[in-house]
């Protein structure tokens, strides 16, 4: 599989850690946002091919991002996988409404996180 790109965009610096730490191994880049206004900027100019996305961040929530991403013709495309702790329900509905392509709720363990991963880049 080529090389691609991925955002991770959650506020814990420790998950953006572990996401690096478990994703190394597949030969992507990885880039990082630290809230979900960095991560919407980041997305715009980058236009990575994957975006981990968390619900709960600073500035802008990741239903936030989300959104706009969908709505901006340039990103409107990019696949949007949801890491997140928001497992309810309703935040599973509300993401798919948002048009998230992939959920995966924290914790989670490096082997889930690279399949999820893997299935989204093969798709």
């Amino acid at each position: 599989m080529a090389q691609r790109l991925i955002l991770t965009a959650d506020d814990n610096a420790q998950i953006r850690m572990l996401v690096k730490a478990a994703l190394r191994s597949l030969g992507h880049e990885l880039i990082e946002a630290v809230d979900g206004e960095q991560a919407l900027e980041t997305a715009i100019e980058r236009k990575p091919d994957l975006i981990l996305l968390d619900v709960t961040m600073p500035k802008l929530d990741g239903w936030e991002v989300l959104g706009f991403l969908r709505k901006r013709p340039e990103t409107a495309g990019v696949r949007v996988m949801m890491l997140t702790t928001a497992a309810q329900k309703d935040d599973l509905a509300h993401g798919e409404d948002l048009g998230c392509n992939d959920y995966l709720v924290k914790p989670f363990s490096p082997g889930d996180l690279r399949q999820h991963v893997e299935r989204m880049l093969d798709t």
